[in-house]
């Protein structure tokens, strides 16, 4: 089967060995604003002269000259690996067995953009896997193959990212094999459907006056490193808090306001009062002056009564 590919990350490339295993790929699609992430593709598109196709959002509305490139690459199916603009029905129709999306979610839940980072912060037990063929309706259409993956405690959007990566990389037989048979699945009708946009400063900011401990521990976990840790701010200046921690025990917060350096341990670093009267150990934090441990942050001047606020 021949494989037409649109791109926007190192995705393809860290998926090529157990894609080459089953198919041939003929071309590949890439914005023409490129990003650092998609720089590894390029390079290895270039050393193996697999032709390939640069394009704006305006290119694929005109269609002629995208869509006559494509018909030329004779391709049988066609794979979104993330891409950056909406692919227009007439591209859509061009291969025979259709236009396929991979997507971290398990649909028809988390469609959106960005679904990676919503099911971590919202505390989800597991994510997954989805591959469907496209439509002209954002993450519509039947889908080849669906797997869940359970999360590990404490697991960041890297470590999220790497693992349905690899759960992509092992299962890519089945999923080029229910392409080709034109093998679908049946809906599960449990799983609701829910649309998340991309995240924007708010969502990656700390809320202390409403947000539990888990709450926080959850955001930060879901923006490390996509979007370089959740935002907060010490003395109006913005602080990226990277990794933390809850901390066990007893402890009486009196009249202390949530965001407050509650206490300070010269082992480990800073511990904060969340909204539920947790306190939270900061384990690593990225200021203007550079990224550094929890410890070290205090030995900086951080001090006991320090207060990180929301500015909005």
């Amino acid at each position: 089967m021949k494989i037409l590919i649109f791109a926007n990350s190192s995705l393809f490339v860290k998926t090529v060995t157990g894609i080459l295993d089953h198919i041939q790929v003929v071309g590949i699609i890439i914005p023409d604003t490129s990003n650092n992430d998609l720089l590894s593709t390029v390079e290895y598109v270039e050393a193996q002269q697999i032709p390939l196709l640069k394009v704006s959002a305006a290119d694929l509305k005109k269609g002629r000259e995208v869509n006559s490139w494509i018909l030329e690459t004779g391709c049988n199916a066609a794979l979104v690996m993330t891409f950056p603009f909406k692919i227009p029905e007439s591209i859509l129709n061009i291969p025979e067995k259709g236009v396929f999306n991979v997507h971290y979610s398990m649909l028809p839940a988390y469609k959106g953009p960005d679904p990676v980072f919503w099911q971590l912060k919202n505390g989800l037990k597991e994510i997954g896997l989805s591959i469907h063929k496209m439509t002209d309706v954002l993450d519509e259409g039947p889908l080849v193959f669906r797997k869940a993956m359970v999360l590990m405690p404490g697991e960041n959007y890297g470590l999220a990212a790497v693992r349905l990566t690899l759960l992509l990389s092992q299962n890519l037989d089945e999923i080029f094999q229910n392409i080709l048979a034109e093998k679908y699945i049946a809906a599960e009708s449990e799983i609701q459907t829910s649309y998340f946009k991309r995240p924007q400063v708010d969502d990656l900011t700390i809320n202390w006056e409403q947000q539990s401990a888990v709450e926080i521990e959850n955001l930060v976990n879901a923006a490390n490193p996509r979007y370089n840790g959740a935002i907060s701010y010490l003395n109006e200046q913005p602080v990226r808090i990277l990794e933390v921690s809850g901390v066990d025990g007893k402890f009486e917060p009196g009249t202390v306001v949530p965001g407050t350096v509650f206490h300070v341990d010269p082992h480990h670093g800073p511990m904060v009062l969340t909204a539920d009267k947790q306190l939270l150990l900061f384990n690593i934090v990225e200021t203007e002056n550079g990224i550094f441990s929890g410890k070290k942050w205090c030995a900086m001047g951080l001090k006991q009564g320090d207060r990180f606020l929301n500015l909005n």
